[in-house]
């Protein structure tokens, strides 16, 4: 039987749900995706500008990057984004360790 007290706050498996989700989006908010904008890659990892020009992507820093998808970026440079995306990310979560 549920008290007034889990009705009215939950019983801590609803706490403890939300806990949880906000932990996963908080990490995966930290891994680029191929849909992140470029300036918002590089607001959120400025290390990624260095590596993102020695893999070609030199421009970065034009104003098209202000509004170009890492995805747009990659396929004007022809680069696989998806490759570009695992490697950035990896290069990151090497700088965490």
């Amino acid at each position: 039987m549920s008290s007034i007290k889990d009705i009215l706050f939950g019983d801590g498996a609803e706490k403890e749900a939300v806990e949880t989700k906000a932990a996963e989006d908080a990490a995966a908010s930290d891994e680029v995706t191929t849909d992140m904008l470029i300036v918002d890659i590089i607001s959120q990892h400025p290390i990624a500008a260095q590596f993102l020009m020695d893999v070609g992507m030199e421009c970065l820093f034009c104003p098209a990057s202000q509004m170009e998808t890492l995805e747009q970026a990659c396929m004007v440079h022809g680069i696989d984004a998806d490759e570009i995306a695992a490697a950035l990310n990896e290069k990151l979560a090497s700088y965490k360790e």
